[in-house]
């Protein structure tokens, strides 16, 4: 799909905005999901082949805001909120509602984002991530992790691992 292009689907009067990249055969909901997004980088956001992004979901992103979702994923009602990086690895789910987040802090749409010095958050390839979990900035998801519904993460997740909770403990290590 080619950056800047309007979705033959969309409800909202708006293309995508040029610096957003749909990889091929990917399904963007609305380009209504890039309402906030205000980076400035070339690519601020880059969406893997074969992606779903579903209803609800948004990309609240600040100037130096960037967002990598890997190929086969699928996003459902996520809030994508950052002035840093999020990178989000091949074959993983994002369940309703879930909440990336780099700062605990929201700030207004048109009022400056704090910078995000050291906060990206990384989730590996093949992870699944629960029904509003938030994962918040220095978050490492390792590969083939779960996330519990409702659980908060602040820190790293072991590959293979399932945590769950507020703060999010590991509950089950292995595959």
């Amino acid at each position: 799909m080619t950056a800047g292009q309007v979705l033959p689907h969309d409800w909202f009067p708006r293309s995508l905005p040029p610096n957003v990249v749909v990889g091929a055969r990917s399904w963007v909901f609305s380009a209504h999901a890039f309402l906030h997004c205000r980076s400035q980088r070339p690519c601020a956001v880059r969406i893997g082949q074969d992606t779903g992004i579903y209803h609800g979901t948004h990309f609240e992103l600040g100037p130096e805001g960037e967002v990598e979702i890997g190929r086969w994923c699928t996003l459902v009602g996520a809030v994508i909120c950052t002035n840093g990086r999020i990178v989000i690895g091949d074959c993983t789910f994002v369940a309703h509602e879930v909440v990336l987040a780099d700062t605990a802090f929201a700030h207004p749409p048109d009022k400056p984002a704090e910078p995000a010095i050291g906060s990206s958050i990384e989730i590996g390839e093949n992870a699944w991530i629960g029904a509003r979990a938030v994962l918040l900035g220095g978050t490492r998801v390792g590969e083939g992790a779960v996330v519990g519904a409702g659980a908060v993460v602040d820190g790293e997740v072991p590959p293979y691992a399932t945590v769950a909770g507020n703060p999010a403990k590991i509950v089950r290590t292995g595959g």
